[in-house]
Formats: structure tokens, C-alpha cells, sequence
């Protein structure tokens, strides 16, 4: 009996102790549940689902701080300004070459690479026997033809006057008929003899011209010099004017008629070659408008219309070329000048559009995170297309309509990363 009141009370004294164990519990928990009521939920929490590691959940107060901009991704039409690289490079229409139609050795050269030249100057003098043996002729010929017509000349006026005389004694019934009509007849031949040497004298001088016109020797000018002195120079006379692009002689060269001498353009229009490559060949086409800027010509612009589009790509830069044609009457550019090149945008085709505060990327990886509802935001792997203004054109990743972050996605990019480290931890 003693003993079973003893285990009454201990039984008694146990019960007392879990129950204060409970109480106190019941107090701690309330206590933690008032203060969780009076504190801000203002922590991201990111969420637990191990199928889906991207979302992260932020409840209304964490959302509230973290004052997150939302955008409504739209459409955008496809029309980023190509930037490239360009060379100005001479019109090959208006570029031609001189050269020698006679072999010769070079006696005078007055031209320097780069030097603006005018139809008509002399570039340059060769040394050529033709002309002199040309010239040579001429002279004999003429001086020979001179004395032919001078010895007819005199014939001319003896027959006159043996003429007049034969005829006054005609008349005083002297000289027979016969007689006068020989001399007459005589007096004709001489005639037509001097007319056909005086003739001949145009012919020798018009075939002279001529012939030394072609090797660009002025056959007035080397008479005027006097017929004792014989010039065996035939001048390199500009055919077109222009801008000596390249030169390939000096005084003392020996020259060939095959070989080129000088390279003259007319750089009044010059051509703008574009590299296009291959991911912008379908966006291109000819008219589309083009601006240069030339890396020496700092804060100049050119602008022009794309007038042709190469149909193969080059051996050794595996790039295409469009090429514009600039004018150029300031003589500006120049061929050889590099510099930057954009041409306008002409693509009609709609993506979706983000702006670069949408964008974030770690590793290899771009991407954006999308809202869904109840504060969820899930990271959505995007591909970049072209970059227009302050974003990108996306290709793959996001559609219109989607509700996507702008400002603040970097701090869920943060708290993605956060996750992530304390789960491989």
C-alpha cells in the first residue's frame, strides 16, 4: 500500500514536469509566431523543386524591396545597321595605263607618283630612231623636192619668155607657126610639171606629220627648231586627265611598247568595297544606302547606294564584297584609305525584342528571367540574334507576350547562383 502511493507520486511528479515542458513549448512557439507576424518577409527564397532549379519564388514583401521592373516583350522588325569594314579603291572605268609604242631607252621623266596630271602634259621622253629616221627623210625628200621645183621654175620662165619672143616674130611673119605652137606646148609641160611637184611637196610634209604624230612629235614645232637639228625623242603625252596611281619608270630605263609605264585614275568617283560576311549575305542588296567613315578622316562621312554584290566569296578572306560608288570632287578619298562601314538595315522580319538590362549571362550561358504568377520567376536560356539600338533581336528562347524582368534581374541572377553553390555545398 506505502508503495503504491509512492508510485502515485512519482507518476504525479512526472506529469507536472512534462506538462511545464509543454507549457513552456507552447509559450516559445507562440512567441516565435508573433514575431514572425510583426517581421517583414523581405528574403528571397528560392525554390526547393529539385525538376526545377530555375525558379525562384520571392514572397510579397522580399518582392515589394526588391523593386523588380517588369516588361512585356514585343516584336521588333528586324533592321540592324550592318557594321563593317570598308576600302576605298579607284574606279577601274577611269583607270588606264600608258605605255611606250616604241622601244627606247628613257631620257626624260617629269612625273611623280601621285602627282594630278591634264590631258595633253608630257609625262615623259623616249629616245626613238624612228623619229629620227622619219624626221631624216622628210628633210631629204623636202630639200630635194625643193630643187626639182626650183630647176622647173626656171625652165618655166625661160619657155615664158622664149615664148613671147617666138610670138612677136610670129607676127612680123619670121617664125613659122609650127614653132610657136612647140614652144606653147613646152611652156604647158613645164607647167603641169612644177604643179605636180609643188604637190608632192604637201604630200612628203602631210605624210611626215603623220607618221612622227604617232610617236607624238609635232612636225611644226621641230621645223620651227630649224631643219639642221634632227630630234630623236618621242614624248609620253597624257591621254586622259587624272591622278598618277603608279609609276614604273625612270631616266635611263630601257622600255618596251608592253610594258606599262604609268597607271592614271580619274578619282573624281571612286569605289567603297564593303566586306559582307556570310551571316549578313541575305540581308544586303543593291540599293540599300551605305556610310564610311575613314580612320584618317576623323569625323567625315560619305555616304552611297550598294551598286554591286560580288556572287563568290573571296580565296583568302572567305568574305563577299558589295561595292558602293562614292564621288569624290574634293579629292578626299583617297584609294588605300580603311574605316568603317554601315549600311541600313532592310530586313522585314519580326523577333522578339529585349533590352540589355533583361540580359544577363554566366558562363556560356545568356539568359532572362520570366514572371510568372504568385511572385515564381523562372531563368529562360535565350539566343541572341542582331543587336539593335539598346538590345538584341532574340531568336530562340522568348515570345512576344512573355513578362519578363528589366531592372533587378541581376539580383535573382544573385540569389540563382546562391541556390546553386549552397546545393553542391
Amino acid at each position: 500500500m506505502i508503495k503504491s502511493r509512492g508510485n502515485q507520486k512519482s507518476a504525479l511528479n512526472r506529469f507536472s514536469i512534462k506538462h511545464q515542458i509543454d507549457n513552456l513549448i507552447l509559450l516559445t512557439s507562440c512567441a516565435c509566431l508573433s514575431a514572425c507576424a510583426n517581421q517583414q518577409p523581405d528574403k528571397v527564397t528560392v525554390s526547393a523543386s529539385a525538376l526545377n532549379p530555375n525558379r525562384i519564388s520571392l514572397s510579397k514583401g522580399a518582392l515589394d524591396s526588391a523593386q523588380l521592373e517588369i516588361l512585356t516583350v514585343k516584336n521588333r522588325t528586324d533592321q540592324a545597321n550592318i557594321i563593317t569594314t570598308g576600302e576605298i579603291k579607284a574606279d577601274e572605268n577611269r583607270v588606264f595605263h600608258i605605255n611606250s609604242i616604241v622601244a627606247g631607252r628613257v631620257i626624260e621623266d617629269d612625273v611623280t607618283l601621285g602627282k594630278t596630271i591634264k590631258r595633253g602634259d608630257q609625262l615623259a621622253v623616249i629616245q626613238n630612231l624612228e623619229v629620227a629616221r622619219t624626221y631624216g627623210e622628210y628633210i631629204h625628200q623636202a630639200h630635194q623636192n625643193e630643187v626639182d621645183i626650183a630647176q622647173v621654175q626656171a625652165r618655166l620662165d625661160l619657155a615664158k619668155k622664149t615664148m613671147q619672143r617666138l610670138s612677136r616674130l610670129n607676127q612680123e611673119g619670121i617664125v613659122a607657126e609650127k614653132d610657136l605652137l612647140a614652144a606653147e606646148n613646152q611652156q604647158k609641160i613645164l607647167e603641169i610639171d612644177l604643179k605636180g611637184l609643188l604637190e608632192h611637196h604637201l604630200h612628203i610634209r602631210a605624210e611626215a606629220k603623220e607618221l612622227l604624230a604617232t610617236y607624238g612629235v609635232s612636225l611644226e614645232k621641230e621645223e620651227k627648231g630649224g631643219m639642221e637639228h634632227i630630234n630623236s625623242g618621242s614624248p609620253i603625252v597624257a591621254p586622259k586627265s587624272g591622278v598618277v596611281i603608279q609609276k614604273n619608270v625612270t631616266v635611263g630605263d630601257v622600255v618596251s611598247p608592253s610594258q606599262v609605264l604609268y597607271v592614271v585614275a580619274d578619282l573624281s568617283q571612286v569605289w567603297l568595297d564593303v566586306a559582307v560576311y556570310d551571316k549578313d549575305l541575305q540581308k544586303i542588296k543593291e540599293g540599300q544606302l551605305v556610310t564610311f567613315r575613314s580612320d584618317s578622316l576623323h569625323g567625315a562621312k560619305f555616304t552611297g547606294n550598294i551598286s554591286y554584290i560580288q556572287p563568290l566569296a573571296g580565296d583568302t578572306t572567305k568574305t563577299f564584297l558589295a561595292r558602293v560608288i562614292l564621288p569624290n570632287q574634293n579629292m578626299n578619298l583617297k584609294p588605300g584609305m580603311f574605316g568603317q562601314a554601315e549600311i541600313s538595315g532592310s530586313s522585314s522580319q519580326e523577333y522578339p525584342y529585349l533590352y540589355d538590362r533583361s540580359l544577363q549571362k554566366y558562363d556560356n550561358e545568356t539568359f532572362a528571367f520570366i514572371r510568372h504568377d504568385d511572385g515564381i520567376f523562372e531563368k529562360r536560356s535565350v539566343s541572341l540574334g542582331d543587336r539593335v539600338g539598346d538590345g538584341y533581336m532574340i531568336r530562340d528562347g522568348i515570345s512576344a507576350g512573355d513578362k519578363v524582368v528589366g531592372s533587378g534581374s541581376f539580383k535573382l541572377k544573385s540569389e540563382l547562383l546562391k541556390s546553386k553553390i549552397s546545393t553542391e555545398d
